[in-house]
């Protein structure tokens, strides 16, 4: 099929799991024969111009200027206040672009494109009313369900106030956009149950998210006494995961062995959180690494403390690609299936969850079976084979739902541009 692609920014380099999920989809969909025309924000931090990588796979890339933040991470309290009692979220708000609106006019306009494939549900705001083509949108989170779980932990009255309205408009979005695609994709079984609750006639299909395992290397040496959290700071459940890990499970650890170090790895700390956490003894804070798997190599246990999110994390299939143990909450691991105990430990409670990473501290034989286990269910579940039969099959069911010329075989190479 011929595709118009829209992402919230250039999925390359991919060094965020949005991106990340983007760039293993534009990937899949490459090899598997489809004809890609990508449109997205351009990326701010990106002073490398289009990326050769994403000229291979998409017949044509546009980018669209936009000042566009990480909702999680924008202090915009006017902006939210103004928005206050606006029927859309702040970020679809956020997200809206009358240049990529008329840009993506034009091309359906053109009449060149068979479907329009939506990265996550904000960008339907800038697609015309009545779409000449079907609609595919990819649900990288049940956004509503982040919402419903920050006001779990949140204190203040006026926060979570904020939250439960913004929850509701969400949930409205996201059940507007079920009902406006002809097909949707979860990256879990988890997931789709929640988003076929919003639509209940709408084909929904897991493309799960996945790595390029070939891409990570196990024989690195470890440092015994890293343990690592990886995650950009700009996204609060991140920062809520470290600061849960910082201040009621970490002096759990320290008290079995003194000399851990605690490692945050990810972009963007706030500057005042970073201050704050660092005067702990044994926590670091990198910031911004150039690549995240020297920080993953050299790590004895990767800890995955999170309270609040949905989809599910990358950075779990990560430290599993790298054959790193990894401990994390229930709801960290939420929507993956790896198994407690064996490719995986599963923790909710401090003590509980201090107790995990002192014991694979303590036994390098079991960070050694740990991990590898966790290597083996990545290759198994969560690579980029097994994200092209999940493409396939939800295309091919797409192909036949919306009556459109079936696709001829093609090679199990990458389509160049």
């Amino acid at each position: 099929m011929r595709l118009l692609v829209l992402s919230v920014t250039s999925p390359v380099p991919a060094n965020n799991g949005v991106k990340m999920r983007t760039w293993s989809i534009l990937r899949g969909l490459a090899e598997e024969g489809h004809q890609l025309v990508l449109v997205a924000f351009a990326d701010p931090d990106d002073s490398n111009g289009l990326s050769a990588e994403l000229s291979k796979i998409c017949q044509r890339v546009i980018t669209i200027p936009h000042q566009f933040k990480s909702v999680s991470s924008s202090k915009d309290y006017v902006g939210r206040a103004l928005h206050l009692f606006a029927q859309t979220p702040y970020g679809v708000a956020a997200t809206r672009s009358p240049q990529m609106a008329s840009q993506l006019a034009v091309l359906l306009n053109e009449k060149t494109v068979d479907a329009v494939l939506c990265e996550q549900t904000d960008l339907l705001t800038n697609l015309p009313g009545q779409l000449t083509v079907p609609l595919l949108v990819d649900f990288h989170n049940v956004d509503y369900l982040i919402m419903e779980r920050y006001i779990r932990f949140e204190s203040n009255p006026a926060k979570r106030l904020y939250a439960r309205l913004e929850s509701r408009k969400l949930r409205a979005w996201e059940r507007r956009a079920c009902q406006k695609a002809s097909s949707a994709w979860a990256c879990s079984e988890y997931d789709c149950v929640l988003l076929q609750r919003l639509g209940p006639a709408l084909p929904m299909f897991v493309v799960p998210n996945v790595v390029d395992v070939d891409e990570y290397k196990t024989d690195s040496a470890e440092d015994p006494l890293k343990v690592l959290f990886q995650g950009g700071m700009d996204w609060y459940p991140n920062r809520d995961a470290v600061e849960f890990f910082v201040t009621q499970i970490f002096f759990r650890i320290r008290s079995q062995f003194p000399n851990v170090r605690f490692v945050v790895a990810g972009r963007n700390p706030p500057e005042e959180f970073r201050q704050r956490l660092s005067l702990v003894p044994g926590v670091e804070f990198t910031g911004t690494v150039p690549d995240m798997r020297s920080e993953i190599a050299s790590a004895a246990v990767c800890v995955v403390p999170l309270r609040m999110g949905s989809g599910t994390r990358l950075k779990i299939l990560e430290s599993a690609a790298m054959a790193k143990p990894i401990v994390s909450t229930r709801l960290g691991a939420e929507g993956l299936e790896f198994r407690d105990g064996q490719e995986i430990v599963l923790a909710d409670e401090p003590e509980a969850f201090a107790n995990a990473v002192v014991k694979l501290l303590s036994a390098a034989p079991d960070r050694l079976r740990l991990g590898k286990a966790a290597r083996k269910r990545a290759e198994q579940t969560y690579s980029l084979p097994a994200l092209r039969a999940s493409l396939r099959q939800a295309l091919n069911a797409f192909i036949k739902d919306a009556s459109l010329p079936k696709p001829a075989k093609v090679r199990e190479t990458v389509v160049g541009s």
